[in-house]
């Protein structure tokens, strides 16, 4: 019998992860018991071990257990590593888009036990941070995550990350009204931008996420011109790619300076443009609050 075990397999299985439930299943439906599967080959409490903490056996004794099932081994092991870079993706694109209940729910199924990179750890506790931040209103929290991301796995002035959580940071102390830190830790994540003018463009998503809530935070600290020109940059950049990622959001961005100068007749201008995105990419959040501020705005002016 096959255990369909080949030599990459058994070359990395430090990064695999059993399926201790799927091995349990098996082993069932075989007949057999944890002591049955387990004489000749290793102790029960191994046995145990796999389909209760998902722990990984030497090479030699999962080809063996997996022979007495009559398995392959691809029916009871993912590739962690995998796994782990696929929930780690859904997570950028959902914090992206706003989708923070969502990202909540994909954050959860990763546990900082299973991470090994700093990369990894680094994105991890940003997310954190934005989750506590956008979803749970919690700055205190969002804080404590992006201080962990920046000063314990960022290593480099060119790392996109660095620039996100010192920009959390800051609207963290926005939403907590501690406008000069805010204002100390916004200044410092365009000080590096300016050091590296090439930063920015390596990352265009993230690019477009940074100046609009550059130009949100100018924007709290009653800097208008400041955060109209970062979130109008944003746009045109995101034109000139032909691109609709954001676009909405910053659109919204700007309707909302406009409403801070009073200036109703171009915020309304500018919410329509984000609720006609918002429909397109069908982006709920943005689209439901751009309907509250054109609402708001014509209640006002009749």
């Amino acid at each position: 019998m096959s255990t369909g075990l080949n030599k990459n397999v058994t070359g990395n299985l430090k990064m695999m992860k059993i399926l201790g439930e799927n091995f349990k299943r098996i082993r069932k439906s075989k007949g057999f018991t944890q002591a049955d599967l387990a004489h000749g080959i290793c102790t029960q409490a191994t046995v145990s071990l796999v389909e209760r903490r998902n722990q990984v056996p030497s090479t030699k004794i999962l080809m063996q257990l997996c022979q007495r099932l009559e398995v392959s081994v691809d029916k009871i092991i993912v590739q962690e590593e995998d796994q782990l870079h696929v929930l780690m993706r859904k997570l950028q694109d959902l914090a992206n888009d706003d989708e923070f209940e969502q990202a909540h729910h994909i954050i959860q199924q990763i546990h900082s036990n299973e991470l090994a990179e700093p990369e990894d750890f680094k994105r991890y506790y940003y997310y954190q941070g934005q989750i506590s931040l956008l979803l749970q209103d919690s700055p205190d929290d969002a804080l404590f995550f992006f201080h962990r991301a920046y000063e314990q796995y960022v290593t480099s002035r060119t790392d996109t990350y660095g620039v996100l959580c010192i920009i959390g940071m800051s609207l963290a102390n926005v939403k907590k009204g501690q406008l000069d830190r805010a204002q100390k830790q916004v200044d410092k994540a365009i000080r590096i931008m300016d050091s590296e003018p090439g930063l920015m463009m390596i990352d265009f998503p993230n690019h477009l996420r940074i100046y609009g809530t550059i130009a949100e935070i100018f924007c709290a600290l009653g800097a208008y011109p400041t955060a109209r020109r970062y979130v109008k940059e944003a746009i045109q950049d995101a034109l000139d790619k032909h691109s609709l990622y954001l676009l909405d959001y910053l659109y919204f961005v700007l309707g909302q300076i406009e409403v801070q100068r009073e200036n109703d007749q171009k915020a309304l201008q500018h919410f329509h443009v984000a609720q006609t995105l918002a429909q397109i990419r069908k982006h709920p959040l943005i689209l439901t609050q751009a309907n509250a501020q054109i609402q708001k705005i014509s209640i006002k002016k009749s």
